[in-house]
């Protein structure tokens, strides 16, 4: 390219019309759950994928224009509660996971793991400290979301809910920051746009400090009780359970089969978290135990 039309001003700078198009597509996204269009709900659930494909596609500093921007347009728009929201659950823990996972010549995929349970439990933290009586506050989400359904718990069911909601918020944020990166990741690279080579999440473990922390929040909620104790623990174990998820691909790679095992063991996944959840988060402490007893590959 010439240096005449390097001056095109802004459309000489990709990462910054990346960064621009990205935010105002998360923002749209968001926007449109927030205020109650038809499949809103869904595109929020997409809402991420913008701000991954930007970081994943042109850096750091493309993901972190692309809050900004989305975060600009949603002020304009929402309240500001509806921008702490999207901050919180969105905008921010895709800059940390892309921020961490991006290493020179190679994607790290453990810390930006450990991640997808820590920052859940900061933003609870920080609830719990700003919200006053914010276990009473989630018990009267719980009764209004049930009211709107057309549903009567008794009290016993709704102060369970009220238990893990904090923790149902979390995880399936988890859920849906992994989904989001990896599909970025996969369309970049089948276009040849990604920065850095796809890793193979089936190899991947969480830092050695991370599996203590689940300990110390069982030994909090065991002391303290409560609902904030009890999902901080819930969170924290995410990480270890989706390691059993991919543990469980990795035992199957390879063999007849694969396709059907996966997705029976989804559909079960589906039918019986309650059973399955604790499975997983067992696999996956044998496999990080293991991995760390393992000796180096040479």
């Amino acid at each position: 390219m010439s240096q005449t039309s390097g001056q095109g001003g802004l459309f000489s700078h990709p990462a910054a019309l990346a960064a621009g198009a990205a935010g105002l597509g998360s923002a749209l996204l968001a926007l449109a759950a927030m205020r109650g269009f038809p499949l809103g709900g869904l595109l929020l659930w997409l809402s991420p994928l913008p701000l991954f494909a930007a970081g994943f596609g042109f850096g750091v500093r493309a993901i972190l224009g692309a809050v900004v921007v989305s975060t600009v347009a949603l002020a304009i728009s929402v309240s500001t509660a509806g921008v702490a929201i999207h901050l919180a659950m969105l905008g921010v823990p895709a800059l940390l996971l892309v921020a961490t996972a991006m290493q020179p010549g190679r994607m790290e995929l453990s810390l930006p793991l450990a991640l997808l349970g820590l920052w859940p439990v900061v933003v609870l933290v920080m609830l719990a400290l700003f919200v006053p009586d914010l276990e009473d506050e989630m018990r009267l989400a719980v009764e209004s979301g049930l009211r709107r359904m057309g549903m009567d718990l008794p009290d016993g069911m709704v102060a369970q809910i009220t238990q893990v909601k904090a923790a149902a918020a979390g995880f399936w944020v988890a859920l849906l920051m992994l989904g989001n990166g990896i599909a970025a990741q996969l369309l970049l690279a089948r276009r040849g746009l990604a920065l850095l080579p796809t890793p193979s999440l089936e190899g991947v473990r969480l830092p050695s400090w991370y599996l203590p922390l689940p300990a110390a929040a069982l030994a909090f909620w065991a002391i303290a009780g409560g609902a904030v104790a009890l999902s901080s623990l819930l969170l924290l174990l995410v990480p270890v359970f989706l390691l059993g998820v991919f543990g469980v691909h990795r035992r199957l790679r390879g063999r007849a089969g694969r396709v059907a095992f996966l997705a029976g063991f989804y559909v079960l996944m589906l039918l019986f978290l309650q059973v399955m959840a604790p499975l997983m988060v067992g696999v996956g402490l044998f496999d990080q135990y293991r991995r760390q007893s393992m000796p180096p590959q040479t």
